[in-house]
């Protein structure tokens, strides 16, 4: 089980696996700091030059002492860099820093002039930043922001150990200056800073190494923050489809979405739901719209709302949907206004509120715990900021607990989309997608991920009245809105890896369109 720690979470963690469980402090600094260096010596197969290691004197530069010893014990160059004095440096880190030194491996003192170091990075293969680690908690001033500085603007791949240095391992924000680091090898368990604000940027491709601790029983006692969603959730949620199954079964899904220059967004959404499994999707729109569609659509099904009796037409587009999908490019017009309100807070079958929808209850979070069925909202940080009254900057500082406070407020399951995506149930579990997939930043595909949930919604509900009890129908669509996201998050992926040429792989160009047509594949894969 992978999950996300806090700072704070972290030290429990340490302190439970140490005076509770008697595993020695220096086991763990020895477990990392190897396990560090054998992803790096690997990174390293090609390598002419040294790893250039800069530690400080805490517990973060005994993990840097850790990965000299076993670079150099493998045949691999290193120069070692302390900022600060040997003599400052106590505990397991000066342990490991006397065995360091006790094997003729040299450890170069940084105490006013940083030349050498400089000169250093210049005939480096990689960079390893060991310097402050998790605790930091206060700005990188004086030497080691000047010591961080030269790190970013050399030419070499930077490997932070644990966090990037100048990083807040539980908010992600920059403590005056930080390393870029093209990756992070972060020990024990995901960091929640590595997941969200500027740690995104900064920790490049994250990858956690183990202590060699069996950690159930810990996570246990000390608790964490949210968990990863792997692909055995994926394939738990989706289910596989039995051989009789029939259009109606498969998923009958509903999409109220388009206005006048926004029909893309209807017509992605319905032929994401299509490509994702639903047996039927039919998008019902304003007169307007569906003229512009009618003739542009061979799998997808039209219905007019007629706006002078608003609710006769609803109430018949209605009939017989296994999920609805509201909001995307609906509008904020007065008559969508009232649209909204009347299927989000009087529809008894799941429904997927998305984009326009989401931004009619703006202020207004707390009148969905009045919907008669489950209820699965789509924000992107501004949506989400409307939603709860707060601003969108207020949010990204901690996207797990505002996920989780939408959900509360709500009585609906969250997807909080962006780099790694937060679902929240309203019981307060929280689960995160392990990916920033910068592919995804494409007009669209927040309407391909909402068609996407409503198929796997109305495929495993079968009508609205065999719904069970309201705890257990928010527990199912909860599973499914993890399942989404990562099927939605294969999807890019999958057509990243079509478009690579000779092992360079894009990180734009794609298309919502695009990302449709790799849901099957995505799906397949999980």
């Amino acid at each position: 089980m992978t999950v996300a720690m806090t700072r704070e979470q972290l030290r429990a963690y340490e302190r439970f696996v140490i005076e509770a469980c008697g595993v020695p402090g220096l086991v763990l600094m020895e477990n990392a700091g190897r396990g560090a260096a054998s992803e790096l010596a690997l990174r390293m197969a090609n390598a002419t030059g040294p790893a250039v290691i800069l530690c400080g004197k805490g517990n973060n530069g005994g993990d840097g002492f850790v990965v000299a010893r076993h670079l150099e014990a493998s045949g691999l160059a290193t120069e070692v860099f302390l900022l600060g004095n040997c003599a400052d440096v106590v505990g397991d880190a000066k342990t490991n820093l006397d065995a360091l030194l006790g094997l003729g491996i040299e450890v170069n003192e940084l105490d006013g002039d940083l030349g050498v170091f400089e000169e250093a990075l210049d005939r480096a293969s990689v960079v390893v930043d060991a310097l402050f680690g998790t605790g930091l908690s206060r700005a990188v001033e004086g030497l080691a922001r000047d010591a961080v500085r030269l790190v970013n603007a050399g030419l070499r791949p930077v490997i932070a150990l644990d966090v990037p240095s100048g990083i807040d391992a539980t908010t992600g924000a920059v403590h005056g200056v930080a390393v870029h680091a093209a990756a992070t090898l972060t020990f024990a368990q995901l960091k929640t800073g590595l997941l969200q604000g500027e740690g995104v940027r900064h920790a490049g491709e994250v990858r956690v190494v183990g202590l060699g601790i069996p950690d159930a029983a810990v996570l246990d006692a000390v608790g964490f923050t949210a968990e990863a969603i792997d692909s055995a959730d994926a394939l738990v949620a989706r289910g596989w489809r039995a051989p009789d199954v029939y259009k109606y079964k498969a998923g009958n899904v509903l999409v109220l979405a388009g206005s006048a220059g926004k029909t893309g967004a209807a017509l992605l959404a319905a032929t994401a739901a299509l490509r994702a499994g639903a047996g039927l999707a039919t998008i019902a729109s304003w007169p307007e719209v569906v003229a512009r569609l009618d003739g542009r659509v061979l799998e997808v099904m039209m219905a007019p709302l007629d706006r002078g009796a608003l609710g006769v037409s609803l109430d018949c587009a209605l009939e017989r949907r296994g999920a609805v999908v509201i909001g995307p490019g609906f509008g904020l017009d007065a008559v969508a206004r009232e649209a909204v309100e009347r299927v989000v807070l009087g529809w008894k079958g799941p429904v997927v509120v998305d984009a326009d929808a989401l931004t009619h209850f703006a202020g207004r979070a707390g009148e969905l715990r009045a919907a008669p069925g489950v209820r699965l909202l789509t924000p992107h940080a501004g949506e989400l900021a409307r939603l709860l009254g707060v601003t969108a900057a207020e949010l990204e500082c901690d996207r797990f607990a505002a996920a989780a406070r939408a959900a509360q407020e709500t009585g609906a399951v969250v997807v909080f989309k962006g780099p790694h995506s937060v679902v929240a149930h309203p019981d307060g579990t929280v689960r995160f997608v392990q990916g920033a997939e910068p592919l995804l930043a494409t007009a669209g595909s927040g309407d391909v991920l909402a068609g996407l949930l409503a198929a796997l919604l109305a495929g495993s509900s079968g009508s609205p009245s065999d719904a069970a009890s309201p705890a257990g129908e928010l527990g199912r669509v909860f599973e499914l809105a993890c399942a989404g996201v990562l099927v939605h998050l294969a999807a890019a992926r999958s057509w990243r890896e079509r478009m690579t040429v000779d092992g360079r792989a894009p990180d734009r160009g794609l298309l919502a369109g695009d990302l449709v047509s790799e849901l099957p594949r995505a799906m397949a894969s999980l």
